[in-house]
């Protein structure tokens, strides 16, 4: 049962990876280029959290009542800015979910899913992607765990 916990929210990655766009994503100076689909409007960051924020606490059960999906978002008054973040204290857990919450607003931000598989390839330092009206930035570490942001461009 523990292997299986702990496989979960990789499986629960791999379930809702669906999904594309035209963009780039910049990797160690690498870009790749997708396309279809259509984004999100800049209006519609709020929804894409209300939406993530939904998943997220679906994904939860089960596993954890010390967590509450609101906890990895964070979408200022603005809301220009999605930001997804590690809720201390950084664990695999916490970092897994954090990664399929990133995954989930980048998706739901219209982003191709090159982007998107982009956000669980492990690199150095922090890695950025564009596409239609959009602009996401996301980097891991062992201390502050998995960070992303979806912006609207401009």
């Amino acid at each position: 049962m523990t292997s299986l916990r702990a496989a979960a929210p990789v499986l629960l990655l791999a379930a809702v990876l669906a999904g594309c766009d035209s963009g780039t994503s910049t990797t160690g100076g690498t870009s790749t280029t997708s396309s279809t689909s259509t984004p999100a409007g800049p209006a519609d960051l709020a929804q894409v959290r209300d939406t993530c924020v939904t998943k997220t606490a679906d994904a939860l059960k089960g596993f954890t009542d010390k967590l509450t999906a609101d906890q990895f978002f964070d979408l200022p008054a603005d809301e220009k800015t999605l930001r997804v973040v590690t809720p201390a204290p950084v664990q695999d857990l916490t970092r897994a979910f954090a990664l399929s919450a990133a995954q989930c607003a980048f998706r739901e931000a219209g982003a191709p899913t090159a982007v998107v598989n982009q956000l669980s390839v492990p690199a150095n330092g922090a890695q950025s992607g564009a596409w239609t009206g959009f602009t996401g930035e996301w980097e891991s570490d062992a201390t502050q765990g998995f960070r992303a942001s979806v912006a609207v461009a401009g």
